[in-house]
């Protein structure tokens, strides 16, 4: 069975970078990989709420609708976690790699769960 893998990316000059923090990602480049660890696809969604007062709030429901298995982001709080750990996606932190080192260290087996992040991202604006 194919997977779908959802990496949140912010662009410093030509490089695609994971994105710090997945709330304030420009995009999301999902890939398509097969179960011979081949990509079949990538596919570039943009973060239609990027800049919004608690608009990471919202992005798990709008990365499920990717129909992801799993996000890899450099880092997100304990609410969006839960959010994507009850849509049965996999969450991922690797913060400080480029876009296709985290897509191969993940196809390899070497990225696997999340610190989710102990400070507030949500600028006082509550999460439910």
């Amino acid at each position: 069975m194919n997977r779908r893998l959802a990496v949140a990316i912010e662009e410093n000059g030509t490089q695609e970078l994971v994105a710090q923090h997945f709330g304030r990602c420009s995009k999301f480049n999902v890939c398509e990989i097969d179960e011979n660890k081949n990509i079949l696809k990538k596919e570039t969604f943009a973060n239609p709420l990027i800049g919004e007062h608690g608009g990471a709030c919202q992005l798990p429901g709008y990365v499920k609708q990717l129909n992801v298995n799993t996000i890899i982001a450099g880092g997100m709080g304990q609410k969006a976690v839960s959010n994507f750990l009850s849509f049965g996606i996999d969450v991922i932190t690797a913060p400080g790699l480029q876009y296709e080192e985290a897509v191969k260290r993940f196809i390899q087996g070497e990225l696997v769960g999340y610190d989710a992040c102990k400070h507030n991202h949500d600028d006082g604006h509550n999460c439910h």
